[in-house]
């Protein structure tokens, strides 16, 4: 009878000491987005203090909306009669409809709807696990590195906006990862972190296939390379890459590659950063005038002067300046006829009195 009680008694204990305790549902007034959004105001604000408070506190909810989430739909896809439903989400779905799990339902039918069924490899434990890894919080992350920054701590802020980069994958919008990636190559150019800024540069290269495409490349060079007037239009013709995310990184990244002795790969990303530009730029005139055809570069520079926006554009995204410095490295790679035909192109037809007098100057006589 002793053993009987005894075997009872630490039956319970240990039922105790291993089942789930509930994690508090998290109220919508507290969602980890709602902070970092405060946190964002106070950081425009200037109140880094308080901001820095509010990212913290947005990581802390980000963990207890996770921790309740599992807990809900481990307790929802436990039982056998779910567990023999298999990982697909319409059979799952439908033994928890039978059971009343409505909780369950509602996450799994909002992060369907938000990412599809083959974001989580068509597994419903695969969705489970996905929720239990998004415990971090990238965007809070990012946010504190920037005060950080702000602060003069930029090895904390470096080391923040890493951890931000390493769990891009949980971004909500997915795109913010190259506002983290140029925010940390410009602090690392900042402090003269030579090789780190290059390393940086090129991580956000790796997101532009036309980067590492290599018969990309090669076509590219050798139209250079035939080094015929005609080519200059020719050139424009045939390519198209639009990839605009990455345009600063190869305009910064052609710089050092000159700079490391480099010239193929600086030719190369000054050639890539003026197709991308000039395909970004198709496009927006396109949309506005859909009779528009490019037939020569003068009628295109010709075109970009009536519209002052894209006129500006091409002044902040380096449009000039790069078009000129590919024409240079051109010009040093030994196809002259090539490069002055272009550089007289831009020197007649730009709108940028700059990078007429530039292109000019370029000339070699």
């Amino acid at each position: 009878m002793k053993k009987i009680f005894l075997s009872a008694f630490l039956l319970f204990i240990f039922s105790s000491l291993f089942a789930q305790v509930m994690p508090k549902k998290p109220e919508p007034n507290e969602f980890s987005w709602r902070i970092l959004q405060d946190a964002q105001f106070a950081f425009d604000k200037g109140s880094f203090s308080s901001a820095m408070n509010l990212a913290n506190k947005a990581k802390a909810n980000r963990v207890a909306e996770s921790d309740y989430e599992v807990y809900i739909l481990d307790v929802a896809l436990s039982p056998l009669a779910v567990r023999r439903a298999g990982e697909d989400f319409d059979a799952v779905l439908s033994v928890l409809a039978e059971r009343d799990q409505t909780e369950a339902i509602t996450i799994i039918k909002r992060y369907l709807e938000l990412y599809g069924a083959g974001f989580f490899h068509y597994s419903v434990h695969g969705m489970e696990d996905w929720v239990e890894a998004k415990r971090v919080y990238p965007e809070a992350d990012f946010l504190i590195g920037k005060i950080y920054r702000l602060e003069g701590e930029y090895s904390t802020a470096i080391d923040f906006y890493e951890k931000a980069r390493m769990n891009s994958g949980f971004l909500d919008i997915p795109e913010q990862e190259y506002d983290i990636l140029y925010e940390m190559a410009d602090l690392l150019r900042h402090q003269q972190e030579n090789e780190k800024y290059r390393q940086a540069l090129l991580l956000i290269l790796d997101k532009d296939p036309n980067y590492k495409d290599s018969v990309l490349r090669r076509a590219m060079l050798k139209i250079i390379d035939a080094d015929k007037v005609t080519n200059v239009d020719r050139f424009f013709d045939l390519f198209r890459a639009s990839s605009p995310k990455t345009l600063n990184a190869l305009y910064n990244i052609s710089v050092i590659f000159s700079e490391d002795g480099e010239a193929e790969n600086s030719l190369f990303a000054s050639a890539l950063g003026s197709v991308e530009s000039f395909s970004h730029i198709m496009n927006s005139i396109s949309g506005r005038d859909s009779s528009y055809e490019y037939k020569d570069l003068a009628g295109f520079l010709k075109k970009i002067a009536e519209y002052e926006d894209i006129v500006q554009w091409c002044d902040k995204n380096h449009f000039w300046d790069n078009l000129i410095d590919f024409c240079r490295k051109v010009s040093l790679r030994g196809n002259i006829l090539y490069a002055n035909a272009m550089l007289d192109v831009i020197a007649d037809y730009s709108p940028d009195s700059y990078a007429r007098a530039a292109a000019k100057a370029s000339i070699v006589r």
